[in-house]
């Protein structure tokens, strides 16, 4: 199983983060191989003041299943959704098998 893990960066407002990566479940419950996909609200202490942080945690069945996610059209359409709210830097990955 492969673990995909992305702490996305949106510039601070009063917009509801959360709920915009939400109507991304939709596009990935297209994508073959995914397993899960949840949504984590960052409330580090080490989230600079004017950045709102989300963590995406996406498990796969292998890692052709990641490939296919990675050029998958669904996944450009749901970064589509939230791409003009992201800070700089925008976000931090991290993938592994577990």
């Amino acid at each position: 199983m492969i673990r995909h893990i992305v702490i996305i960066h949106f510039t601070k407002s009063s917009l509801d983060y959360l709920a915009l990566l939400e109507k991304t479940r939709a596009l990935m419950n297209e994508i073959p191989g995914i397993i899960s996909y949840q949504l984590f609200r960052n409330d580090s202490k080490y989230v600079p003041e004017n950045i709102i942080s989300i963590g995406v945690e996406i498990q796969f069945k292998d890692k052709h299943a990641l490939d296919v996610f990675m050029e998958h059209p669904k996944h450009f359409e749901a970064n589509a959704i939230f791409e003009k709210y992201l800070s700089d830097p925008p976000y931090m990955v991290l993938t592994h098998e577990i």
